[in-house]
């Protein structure tokens, strides 16, 4: 996997194991006008088809030495494709969770593989850009076209439309990796124990990381219209993010460590501060649209560095397929840290627990810096 184009189809297979990521929030709403389902019983299936996918993703760790990667991809799929065509035909609450917990199931399964295979290349900080860059991709023709696409045909459209992108990255899996790859040697010197400390915290920098993404996330759009923001310009304002994002993301991927992995980690979390900073005050509509995309920016310059790191110090790969579910566990827990911090100082303090989450993440990221040594 040392060409670009030996690298597509794990990135295939990621955005589409990550797709359930970017495509949740946009079905929960017609969860509730086309299924008829509260709004607590669609945060529900959320719920269910996420637990599936953290759950598949610890699965596909404890076998990526047992089972070839391919079979395993495979398998995902066909379980998104036989879940989203029943999700169909599902009607009432209990089978509808079940399926989503089988489609989640699928998903987790291909977002763990992409992880680890991307991993195992030669430069899997600017392979994981190529990743994220793609998924951001997605995430905004999801975010302008899925909306469209429910209005005019249902609910249902949407389900079909991940069946038929399914059976299109089935062609690709013949071309993924059939397992793990030799030893990996920038690690050879550090101990099995050593390996799984330094690998623990990774993984708990990226918890932090992606908390702190959702805590400003969850409460970005309040933090707007505190400054008396519109909410169209607020919707403005996330769509422009959200490609500045893949920008960030193209940035690591175009350079990889040419600079090292510290200093554009530091450059980028000392945006991020800045940014929060910004939203602190109150803002002008501008303002708080710069603030937003150049802190787009470098979360998306930090993560593939992380990812990168994580491939460095644990050369199994099991780490690296964790990564899905620390994730999803950051998303989780940023909203309720940012529920907790808005209840004792409002905005402010949402804003300044983000900080402090940003600033553990990097240090908890300098053990392993001195190991993985850019390449």
């Amino acid at each position: 996997m040392r060409h670009v184009k030996a690298l597509i189809p794990s990135i295939v297979t990621g955005v589409m194991g990550n797709s359930v990521i970017y495509l949740i929030p946009l079905l929960v709403g017609g969860m509730v006008s086309d299924r008829g389902f509260s709004e607590q019983q669609a945060g529900f299936m959320a719920s269910a088809e996420l637990g599936g996918y953290a759950l598949a993703t610890l699965l596909t760790a404890l076998l990526l030495d047992r089972v070839p990667w391919q079979r395993m991809a495979f398998a995902g799929l066909v379980a998104m494709i036989a879940a989203n065509v029943a999700t169909t035909f599902a009607h009432d609450g209990q089978t509808f969770a079940l399926v989503r917990i089988a489609s989640g199931l699928g998903s987790g399964i291909l977002a763990a593989l992409a992880s680890v295979a991307i991993g195992q290349t030669d430069q899997p900080d600017r392979n994981y850009g190529f990743l994220i860059a793609a998924s951001l991709l997605y995430g905004t023709a999801a975010l302008w076209g899925l909306p469209v696409l429910l209005a005019r045909y249902g609910l249902n459209s949407a389900y079909w439309l991940l069946v038929a992108l399914a059976v299109a990255v089935i062609f690709v899996v013949p071309s993924m990796p059939a397992g793990r790859a030799a030893r990996n040697e920038r690690s050879a010197a550090v101990g099995v124990s050593g390996r799984w400390l330094l690998s623990a915290a990774v993984l708990l920098s990226i918890l932090l990381f992606w908390a702190d993404q959702n805590d400003v996330y969850a409460y970005i759009e309040r933090i707007g219209n505190a400054s008396g923001i519109s909410e169209e310009f607020i919707g403005f304002s996330l769509g422009v993010a959200n490609l500045t994002g893949f920008a960030g993301a193209s940035l690591v991927a175009a350079l990889g460590t040419r600079f090292g992995r510290l200093l554009p980690m530091l450059f980028a979390t000392v945006i991020n501060l800045v940014c929060l900073v910004i939203l602190a005050q109150a803002v002008r509509p501008w303002t708080y649209l710069v603030a937003l995309g150049a802190m787009a920016v470098s979360w998306n310059v930090v993560n593939p560095f992380q990812l990168g790191i994580l491939a460095g110090v644990d050369p199994t790969g099991r780490a690296l397929a964790l990564a899905a579910t620390v994730t999803g566990a950051g998303l989780a827990v940023g909203p309720a840290i940012g529920a907790i911090a808005v209840g004792i100082g409002g905005y402010v303090a949402v804003l300044w627990a983000a900080g402090a989450l940003a600033v553990f993440s990097l240090v908890l990221m300098l053990p392993e810096l001195r190991v993985v040594r850019a390449s």
